[in-house]
């Protein structure tokens, strides 16, 4: 008797597999499978087989965050480690609301708590409110001003509208929130208070350290389809509202990163005319937290515990709590220059084309982490640099081998470079494999045969002008070093290990370079006669790749910045702490060479 082969998932294998066993089997001896109707009840037997196998390896994959692709399945796995996956959080701007109103006889203007303000950014309108009460103040005859206010964008729920109120069978009172585009950020939580009063307030917990079971706190967990649940402490890790009392809940709808940017603003008062003035641009908003942010932060938060103990511990909790952000990196204070000792450093960075860290963001992560960091440790945060890479590409190809033009072939390899910068370089702690690259380049077309790619690393510098500076720059590399520089061989065949590019210094275009012995010197810019203008004005560590330069000064310089390019002795290239590595598509150039 033939045995079936079970483990088969594909359909046609599976049919073979039937038509095999009843092969075997006496009643169907020289019986024509094919030809007749037969045929068509094993393609059922095998649709209805595989179509079971496929059910349970789907079902399977769901019992695991590793596996899961629903999104629902990753947030109920992300809820058994107390992780609670982002939502959509509200832009951010700081506006300075001034008021011009004789009939005041006070000396101050209340603007309420959901104050609405209005903007047009980009052709659409949006709202946004004030998250607390803010009082203006009288500066001077029938004028009140009020500094610093924080406005956020979104939809407040309408006031106190009740909704997925229910108790599950554990007893515990649950309210679920209707809208996915929910702010979790501004959820409020009232017991039997009136629409017009903020009395029964309960506030927010992320844990039950400390929790009494007569404490008014609430606790915020996933649901699905995007949603949450409000839900309280059953009179054990917090206070239980019976299930007869009014429970209601306030939120802020928002539209994520649509309102990123806005600038203008306007308030519709009962008081005089209201001018707004901005602040800080709206910034910080962002979408949901995606299923693979999710699938990788939901158990390291388990390991964290809401405590920044370690440098990763502190990138974690940032991340997790605020989406806007892409990448951070945290070392510790004694790598900055000079050495903080009993600081944390952290350099964010928003992705491309947001604006650097304001001092409103970098205030509200300082707070949120102070609260969670040792009490000896200071966390700070460090503007985000760039290290970027001139990139060489020669492209070995064979025109016979396709019918792309050159320029085609050009195109392509650029944009393979592009997705390779993209996908594994743009962040914090990245290095720049030159195998992949390359095996990335070769792929681009059938007729690319290989390719040799050089990346020779630059940091872009931005002096200001007439200014003397001590700068440093770490490549954090081994150089190659070159031989002694003697002014008397020339500069033809002198490769340095680190060379900037030209800038303006006492009316005269210099460059700095090595000298082969550890000093950096300046010279003159003067194809028919170069030389060196100062001998001494820095020195380099061909072994780390750091560069000081002492009373560096310039009254002029071309583009955003001065180029300090570095000869690495590795091919591969790592990033410093706190710079991002990028390759822009202007630094890259792509040499065809034709081969047979």
């Amino acid at each position: 008797m033939v045995k079936l082969n079970i483990s088969e998932l594909d359909f046609e294998a599976v049919k073979s597999q039937f038509k095999t066993y009843l092969q075997s089997q006496t009643q169907f001896k020289d019986y024509n499978f094919e030809g007749s109707n037969m045929s068509v009840l094993l393609d059922v037997l095998a649709y209805n087989t595989y179509q079971n196998n496929f059910y349970s390896n789907m079902a399977i994959n769901e019992m695991f965050l590793d596996s899961a692709v629903l999104r629902n399945s990753i947030v109920s796995h992300a809820k058994e480690l107390n992780y609670l996956p982002g939502s959509r959080k509200s832009a951010k701007a700081v506006v300075k609301v001034t008021f011009t109103d004789s009939t005041v006889t006070g000396q101050t203007i209340t603007i309420p708590q959901y104050s609405p303000f209005t903007s047009n950014y980009n052709g659409e309108n949006f709202e946004f409110v004030t998250n607390e009460t803010y009082v203006a103040k009288k500066t001077a005859p029938n004028t009140f001003v009020a500094e610093n206010v924080e406005i956020f964008e979104g939809q407040m729920l309408a006031s106190f509208e009740r909704e997925g109120f229910f108790v599950d069978e554990d007893g515990i009172l649950r309210v679920t929130l209707s809208n996915e585009n929910a702010d979790t950020d501004s959820i409020a939580v009232f017991v039997d208070a009136e629409a017009t009063e903020d009395e029964n307030v309960f506030a927010r917990k992320n844990d039950i350290f400390g929790v009494g079971a007569t404490d008014k706190v609430f606790y915020i967990e996933p649901y699905v389809d995007g949603r949450y649940t409000v839900y309280f402490g059953n009179n054990v890790f917090g206070f239980q509202p019976q299930e007869f009392e009014d429970v209601r809940v306030r939120y802020r709808i928002t539209s994520g990163t649509e309102g990123n940017g806005a600038f203008a603003f306007s308030l519709s008062t009962n008081y005089g005319a209201a001018v707004v003035e901005t602040i800080q641009n709206a910034a910080g908003g962002s979408e949901r937290e995606t299923m693979e942010s999710i699938r990788y932060f939901a158990p390291k938060s388990l390991q964290i515990q809401e405590r920044a103990v370690t440098t990763s511990d502190y990138e974690i909790l940032l991340k997790q709590n605020y989406p806007e952000i892409q990448s951070v990196a945290a070392y510790g204070g004694e790598d900055l220059e000079p050495p903080q000792f009993g600081k944390v450093a952290i350099s964010v960075y928003l992705g491309q084309g947001q604006e650097a860290l304001s001092t409103t963001l970098s205030n509200t992560y300082i707070q949120f982490l102070k609260e969670r960091s040792p009490l000896a440790i200071e966390p700070v945060f460090v503007t985000s640099e760039f290290l970027y890479g001139c990139t060489t590409v020669d492209v070995y190809y064979n025109p016979k081998l396709t019918r792309k033009s050159s320029g085609d072939i050009d195109t392509l390899v650029r944009n393979a470079v592009k997705l390779y910068s993209d996908t594994y370089l743009d962040d914090f702690n990245k290095t720049l494999r030159i195998s992949k690259l390359a095996a990335a380049v070769d792929a681009t077309d059938i007729s690319v045969a290989s390719s040799s790619i050089t990346v020779m690393p630059y940091i872009e510098f931005s002096p200001n002008l007439n200014i003397s500076l001590n700068p440093s720059f770490k490549f954090v590399a081994e150089l190659i070093k070159p031989y002694p520089f003697d002014e008397e061989d020339g500069f033809d065949n002198y490769k340095p290990a680190i060379k900037s590019g030209v800038y303006s210094m006492n009316g005269s275009n210099v460059y700095l370079q090595d000298d082969g012995r550890g000093n950096m010197q300046v010279i003159a810019d003067d194809i028919a006669n170069p030389k060196v203008v100062k001998p001494k004005v820095g020195s380099v560590n061909y072994k780390t790749g750091e560069v000081n330069l002492v009373g560096f000064i310039t009254d002029g310089y071309v583009g955003s910045g001065i180029k300090f390019m570095a000869t690495t002795l590795k091919k591969d290239i790592t990033t410093p702490n706190g710079r991002i590595f990028a390759i822009k598509n202007s630094d890259v150039t792509i040499n065809l060479i034709e081969s047979k």
